[in-house]
């Protein structure tokens, strides 16, 4: 009878450390455009048909070879790693920080600034105020834990710096002689709304990190359907005094999700 018991039991705690184990994330590499080669392993990245701009300078960027060889030059935990200036490319003579260029905007509210979202880089609001985007340079969020509480601050913040943006625009036209009324008139004739998260929005966040502070202030093109592993050593490497790695990390090849397949087949 002890013998019995004893067996059942094992059986029993066999059983639960069965499903105690985790599932396994599901294969995502083929929704993959492009696959970024490091020197801490692959990464791979799905590009957003919602923006074409983006989606085609990336994949011209990836078929001229452009990022091979470039490092990550900005990682911060808890937020990004950045990469994409052709000036840290060892032995480069370059001037420019990035493909020589600019790109407009394509902000969509359907992307928020969640762990694994790759955005585009830019210039200050002071420097660029129609929030024009890198040619090349580029983040992925890694983040910081948000809750709902988060994004009521961010809420109030991102109204702010809306209407600040507008304030600036309204004095403009005060001091040319185009608009007499209040600002508070200026806000109503401009339709200006107070911003809230959608549901979906604040679904997005939830149980995951991001940077929200972010949103729809720069353009996410992207995300990282497998490899976010990869970031998070990235993530994790020492860096010095201007956030730049300690030891370089490369890019050693970007390439399109298709010749790397097809190069996995042979």
């Amino acid at each position: 009878m002890k013998s019995f018991s004893l067996w059942g039991a094992m059986i029993c705690i066999g059983m639960l450390m069965a499903c105690s184990t985790p599932p396994s994330e599901p294969d995502r590499r083929h929704e993959a455009d492009v696959v970024m080669i490091t020197d801490k392993g692959e990464v791979f990245i799905k590009l957003f048909d919602e923006t074409p701009k983006h989606k085609e300078n990336f994949l011209k960027l990836t078929r001229e070879g452009f990022y091979d060889g470039l490092n990550f030059h900005r990682v911060m935990r808890g937020f990004i790693v950045q990469t994409g200036d052709p000036r840290t490319r060892e032995g480069s003579t370059d001037t420019l920080d990035d493909a020589g260029y600019k790109l407009a905007p394509e902000i969509n509210e359907k992307f928020v600034h969640t762990e694994g979202m790759v955005g585009a880089a830019r210039y200050p609001d002071q420097m660029n105020p129609n929030w024009e985007s890198s040619s090349s340079q580029f983040y992925i969020v890694t983040g910081k834990p948000i809750t709902d509480a988060t994004l009521d601050t961010m809420e109030q913040n991102y109204d702010y710096i809306r209407q600040a943006r507008m304030y600036q625009e309204y004095q403009q036209l005060v001091k040319e002689g185009k608009y007499k009324e209040s600002f508070n008139n200026y806000l109503a004739d401009q339709g200006f709304t107070y911003f809230g998260y959608s549901d979906e929005q604040r679904q997005a966040y939830r149980g995951k990190k991001g940077a929200p502070h972010l949103d729809f202030m720069y353009t996410l093109f992207g995300e990282v359907v497998q490899g976010m592993d990869v970031i998070s050593k990235i993530e994790y490497a020492p860096t010095d005094q201007y956030n730049r790695p300690v030891t370089p990390i490369r890019i050693q090849r970007m390439m399109l999700a298709e010749d790397y397949f097809k190069q996995a087949e042979k």
